[in-house]
């Protein structure tokens, strides 16, 4: 696979005292790429692709509506969707360039990805987004834009994706993928596999397990081997259902399933986390489907490492002509 790390130093979310106001790390991208340059020796600069703007409204509205983006406006809409109250007192200009801008710029990303992975046949991981709890009239949980379901609508509009084409989305994040299931669940030719804390935000996922048997519910503090046996089990049957091969997968691999993440909440050690990207990269890449990788949430100071340690990873797949 031609695999392609994507980011910039512009992802970081550089706002005063935000360490004191939400466990997320606004500045893990930076943090993530520092370190994987220490464990390639500079090599990972060899496959980069860096976003130039943040992502075009007009691809934002391919998903979300008018009224909604242009409520963002609003200090107190960020705030409530970010879940830190005090933002709603900043000046709308340092929102905007403080935390809208770094979030439209890792949607570009994704974006970027994505058509890179469609066009090489490619592994290529995006060292930001993965926004899944974004809906088309709002967001929440730390989330504000829905960059799969915008760059899933990107691609086909250009082309490199049918409308019929299958697409698989293995969401391994802690927290269950509410955005991007209500963005996404209803068209036939997406399949959601979708591994979740259902003690934590946002709960369980409403359906009967008869009707989706791939949204699948674990414990709080459920430890390595109990969370790699349910993958294990559950990753081939998932492909195995889908009408065809994947023309397209994209894996969300939120760090936040690492045991002490204060908010996702469960036990996988960095070992577990380490264990379970190779197995979703050697099921994926094995195939030889194009896939994207979005890193979403992680809220403990080892989350930066775990992304590198995945990005180091993605560098060292065969290279195959495309």
């Amino acid at each position: 696979m031609n695999a392609a790390l994507v980011y910039s130093p512009n992802y970081d979310i550089s706002l005063p005292g935000l360490d004191w106001l939400h466990p997320f790390d606004g500045r893990k991208f930076s943090r993530a790429w520092t370190r994987l340059g220490a464990l390639s020796r500079g090599t990972c600069d060899q496959v980069l692709l860096c976003p130039e703007a943040p992502i075009a409204t007009s691809d934002l509205l391919r998903v979300h509506s008018q009224a909604y983006l242009d409520s963002l406006g609003s200090p107190r809409v960020v705030a409530k969707a970010l879940e830190i109250g005090p933002l709603a007192w900043l000046p709308p200009g340092v929102v905007e360039r403080r935390i809208l801008r770094p979030m439209r710029l890792a949607c570009a990303g994704t974006l970027l990805a994505m058509s890179h992975a469609l066009q090489k046949r490619a592994v290529a991981m995006n060292l930001g987004g993965g926004f899944h709890h974004a809906f088309r009239d709002h967001g929440e949980g730390f989330c504000i834009y829905a960059d799969v379901a915008a760059a899933l609508a990107a691609v086909r509009a250009q082309g490199l994706l049918a409308a019929d084409d299958p697409v698989a989305i293995i969401d391994l994040d802690a927290h269950r993928g509410n955005g991007v299931w209500s963005l996404c669940g209803s068209d036939p030719s997406v399949h959601v596999m979708d591994i979740y804390n259902a003690q934590v935000y946002p709960g369980f996922f409403p359906g009967s397990v008869e009707e989706f048997p791939f949204q699948i519910p674990v414990k709080a503090q459920t430890p390595d081997e109990a969370y790699l046996a349910t993958l294990r089990e559950e990753l081939p049957p998932f492909l195995a259902s889908m009408p065809r091969k994947p023309a397209l997968a994209i894996y969300n691999a939120g760090t936040d399933v690492l045991a002490g993440d204060p908010v996702g909440r469960l036990g996988v050690s960095e070992e577990g986390v380490v264990a379970r990207d190779a197995m979703v990269l050697e099921g994926l890449s094995g195939q030889g489907i194009p896939t994207v990788i979005v890193t979403s949430g992680g809220y403990s100071p080892k989350s930066y490492e775990l992304i590198a340690q995945l990005a180091r990873r993605v560098m060292q797949l065969p290279q195959v002509p495309a």
